[in-house]
């Protein structure tokens, strides 16, 4: 690992690497003897919303992100993320089991990682997270018609039409059943004004799922009542936090 950037400020040590030529960060506590060698991964959005993360590293958790090709959750990327999860595991000597803290597309990609290498995870922290893209970016149902460019986004990354779109199989909520199969355990946070990504049409459908197969109990849902899609972050930090680790 050849770090390009190291600094260190209110006895946290962050630095900054490059993996697959992509920029990576690795934020801890200074001091060696105080970290836990757990991971957690924030999947996208790295600056966004940090309290979670920051509240976790002063707990002695290593925070792992690497950047991101697309915030869509292609293929690819989910490889980049696992693939960057055990070099970061080899190199630093932390877990390469992580708890991820991922919020709206971040939430997405959460869910594909957890699907393709559930090896790889301890929990979820998913926070209004895009789980049907018929919802969003796709806005064939009730989310709001934004111009906000998302569409484009998701279409120069998947190479897919709307109408290719309504054929897909490959949502984060058609891979509900691998999350069920190995028993992960999430605690998911949502607005119930989310206008941008209506849990109706995303997140109760691992709702349903848990609570269908008898797995309720790993599944912790925080409704934030008057909520929009923002802000992100659960509505108790402390008790999220004992959920994941417990």
């Amino acid at each position: 690992m050849e770090i390009i950037t190291e600094y260190k400020y209110d006895g946290l040590r962050h630095i900054e690497f490059y993996f697959k030529s992509k920029k990576c960060i690795v934020v801890s506590l200074e001091d060696e003897s105080k970290r836990n060698g757990k991971t957690i991964l924030k999947t996208e959005y790295f600056s966004a919303f940090p309290e979670l993360q920051n509240e976790m590293v002063r707990r002695g958790y290593t925070l792992i992100f690497i950047e991101n090709r697309n915030r869509w959750g292609t293929s690819e990327q989910i490889e980049d993320q696992y693939e960057f999860i055990n070099y970061t595991s080899r190199e630093l000597g932390i877990s390469n089991k992580v708890i991820t803290i991922g919020m709206s597309c971040g939430g997405m990609m959460s869910v594909h990682l957890a699907a393709s290498h559930p090896d790889c995870i301890d929990a979820l922290y998913i926070d209004a997270p895009v789980m049907n893209y018929l919802s969003c970016p796709g806005r064939f149902v009730d989310s709001t018609d934004v111009t906000d460019g998302m569409w484009t986004e998701f279409e120069n990354a998947w190479h897919m039409t709307k109408s290719e779109l309504l054929l897909f199989r490959g949502h984060p909520i058609d891979k509900l059943d691998k999350l069920v199969e190995n028993k992960i355990k999430v605690y998911m946070a949502y607005g119930d004004s989310d206008k941008t990504v209506p849990y109706h049409e995303n997140g109760i459908a691992l709702e349903r799922a848990y609570v269908a197969n008898g797995i309720e109990n790993l599944l912790f849902v925080d409704k934030k009542v008057g909520v929009d899609h923002h802000p992100h972050g659960p509505s108790d930090i402390d008790r999220a936090i004992k959920f994941l680790e417990n």
